[in-house]
């Protein structure tokens, strides 16, 4: 949920601004589509490569390479280049004691060997692309500065014509207290959430700012990626009392700033930071406002509630069992502070139903929590898009109210275009599982659009393609997910499920072992896995996995739709069908996708199955 408990009035943030004759943009021609980059890198742009540079997975693991980089492009950006002897560098960087002698210990020259490896390495792989060049010459700890012709490098802004973009990157946390982060997230996002909400303003949403924290320098590099012609920076102190706000609105393609600004507020103002930070934007970037139709200004919630709301939505983000466990209690408890935030229903409710979602809660414990708390929602702020997409998710997913759901999602979508979890779950939670693939895959490029590194939507575009029975196509996606989040063990068993499908048993089996390897014993994975064994003739370790569901479920809820998947692959229709009537009853997510998802394929013709689909609402 990336709702937005503020207390904005809208009407008076949201009309035609002029810009003040004391601010003005600066702007740059491009020469076609290439970006501009001067012949002499500046030191911001230096240090944004570098980030990105030691960002990349070539890197993220070798600290000590991190560190000698580092050091060196500093020692260099400081002129002080002719320090950069093999004993300093020793010292500083490798830990030497003070009487380190070069001459007897070689660390330094055979570590400068592997930097300089790596770094040639990164330049024809990840950053193949990228216009400034960050090299180390043989013989010599002096790296050295060089851009590369940029008209190698299209960097046109794909945006509609007349529209604005911008990546808010995730603010800095400066507070002293422990465990602080989710509230400069939760305060990133949440603006994220009200500049969503200007027309023509192409906003990218949080899940992928998440992936570049640590890289407020890379302007080019975040151009490149997001196609974005300004990013918003920024860090937040907070203390018992009072928070200290300091953001920078920055031109990406020259890297001057457009408009900066310091707030130090008492803590309960935070929401009118986020007020004013969002009128020096708009009037910033001259755009013209209009107010949402209907809409109307909300109350102030408690800051308590506040508080809780961002930490629901911190622990939500993570996506995993505990992670949606501890959400639930957060919006709960935001809710007995404050049962009048419309907010903290829509989180409650999304909480639960990716609970049920992610096989995690036996449906008919939270989908009804879930439905209950994402009505409430819509009648304590009929406005709402986050509680109207909650609604909608629930009817399609596990009521199989189809028309219902429809009707949501474009009300979601009509009161907030910008709202990227909206024409997420409208793709792959209703289009694609009623086949209709086109609008589908329609849906799902506005999602990538306004949220391009989330590896959750990347995951959901594979999967459409995946139960349009384009293959090829979603194995490259789940291929291009595994590259882009190499943790992240959904990447892992949508990649198996996908060469399964395809018949590549083994490699599917290596993947789906990666998943688990990454998550657990996940009862999904483990059918999949079981499934793919059977159906590449393992029987006994297919068997074996069935077994295993059984073991855990003894001590937690298991999907009966994956006992069905397992017989499935050891062709035992009768009890693949059976297990799937059982999940039919408790109405799993698994099967809303009956209609279309091509592994129940070998079903179609038993008239059992026919009287399920007939059931879900997919039969005349």
């Amino acid at each position: 949920m990336s709702g937005s408990p503020t207390t904005l009035k809208l009407d008076k943030l949201l009309r035609t601004s002029a810009l003040p004759p004391s601010r003005s943009i600066v702007t740059k021609r491009n020469s076609g589509s290439a970006l501009h980059v001067s012949a002499r890198p500046s030191p911001d742009q230096v240090r944004g490569q570098v980030d990105k540079i030691l960002a990349s997975r070539l890197f993220t693991r070798s600290e000590r390479l991190c560190r000698f980089l580092r050091f060196c492009v500093e020692l260099t950006l400081d002129e002080k280049s002719d320090q950069l002897k093999e004993q300093l560098v020793g010292v500083e960087v490798f830990d030497r004691k003070g009487d380190y002698d070069p001459r007897t210990d070689p660390i330094v020259r055979v570590e400068a060997r592997r930097l300089r490896s790596k770094l040639k390495a990164y330049y024809t792989s990840s950053g193949r692309l990228d216009c400034l060049l960050i090299e180390l010459p043989k013989g010599a700890d002096v790296p050295s500065f060089r851009t590369r012709n940029p008209s190698a490098r299209p960097q046109a802004i794909a945006s509609a014509e007349g529209e604005r973009s911008i990546a808010v990157l995730p603010f800095t946390n400066l507070s002293p207290e422990a465990g602080a982060d989710y509230f400069s997230d939760g305060l990133t996002e949440e603006l994220i959430h009200l500049l969503t909400r200007i027309p023509r303003l192409r906003v990218v949403a949080w899940d992928s700012m998440s992936q570049l924290r640590g890289r407020e320098h890379d302007l080019a590099g975040i151009r490149q990626e997001l196609k974005v012609a300004s990013v918003l920076r920024g860090s937040v102190r907070r203390t018992e009392t009072r928070v200290r706000v300091t953001a920078q609105l920055i031109d990406t393609e020259s890297g001057h700033y457009l408009w900066s600004e310091a707030y130090d507020r008492q803590l309960e103002n935070v929401l009118t930071i986020q007020e004013e930070m969002a009128r020096a934007i708009v009037e910033t970037l001259q755009l013209t406002l209009a107010m949402r139709s209907g809409a109307t200004a909300r109350k102030a919630p408690d800051l308590k509630c506040y508080n809780l709301c961002l930490q629901g939505r911190f622990h939500a983000n993570k996506r995993t069992p505990d992670g949606l466990r501890q959400s639930v209690l957060c919006f709960e408890q935001a809710i007995a502070t404050d049962d009048s935030s419309a907010e903290a229903y829509a989180g409650l409710a999304d909480a639960y139903s990716l609970m049920a979602d992610y096989g995690t809660a036996d449906p008919k414990d939270v989908v009804p929590k879930a439905r209950l708390a994402a009505e409430t929602g819509i009648r304590l702020d009929p406005q709402s898009s986050e509680a109207h997409v909650a609604l909608a998710f629930v009817k399609s997913t596990f009521e199989w109210d189809w028309p219902g759901a429809d009707s949501l999602y474009r009300r979601a979508i009509a009161l907030n275009p910008g709202y990227a979890r909206a024409h997420h779950w409208y793709s792959t939670d209703y289009l694609a599982l009623v086949g209709e693939f086109d609008a589908a895959i329609r849906e799902g490029e506005i999602a990538r659009h306004l949220d391009p590194l989330s590896p959750i939507i990347l995951e959901g575009w594979g999967y459409v393609h995946m139960v349009s029975r384009d293959y090829l196509s979603a194995l490259q996606i789940y291929q291009q997910l595994s590259e882009l989040d190499p943790v992240f063990w959904k990447s892992y068993s949508a990649l198996g499920r996908v060469l399964s499908l395809m018949g590549r048993y083994d490699e599917a089996i290596a993947s789906l072992e990666r998943a688990r390897a990454l998550a657990g014993d996940v009862p999904s994975v483990l059918a999949a896995t079981g499934q793919t064994l059977g159906a590449a003739g393992f029987v006994w370790e297919a068997r074996a996995v069935l077994d295993r569901l059984h073991e855990i479920h003894k001590t937690q809820w298991v999907p009966s739709s994956c006992f069905a998947i397992v017989h499935l692959g050891l062709g035992d229709t009768q009890s693949a069908l059976t297990h799937l009537e059982t999940a039919c009853d408790k109405r799993e997510q698994a099967v809303s996708c009956m209609k279309v998802h091509p592994l129940y394929d070998p079903l179609r013709s038993e008239p059992r199955f026919q009287a399920m689909l007939e059931r879900i609402g997919f039969l005349p």
